[in-house]
């Protein structure tokens, strides 16, 4: 006989409310889910719902500022890159 080997339902231990809060004080995706028993893809999921201002992807390890503008203007620099 077989057993039945269906994943059991994982329960959010955070409310929506307490989710948006910590990311908004600066705890990553990853964190809050290890706190709330879910996945960070679920986290993201629920602040773009709630329309919160996601942090940008890569931003915490970013080790240059990047000019976005500096293709709008001709330069003598831009002849070496």
């Amino acid at each position: 006989m077989k057993e039945n080997k269906r994943r059991e339902k994982r329960k959010r231990t955070l409310e929506f409310h307490e989710i948006i809060q910590l990311y908004e004080n600066g705890c990553e995706t990853s964190e809050i889910a290890k706190l709330a028993n879910v996945t960070p893809r679920y986290i993201s999921k629920i602040l773009s719902e709630h329309n919160v201002d996601m942090r940008p992807f890569g931003s915490w390890k970013r080790q240059y500022s990047l000019n976005e503008h500096y293709f709008k203007e001709w330069s003598n620099n831009m002849a070496y890159i």
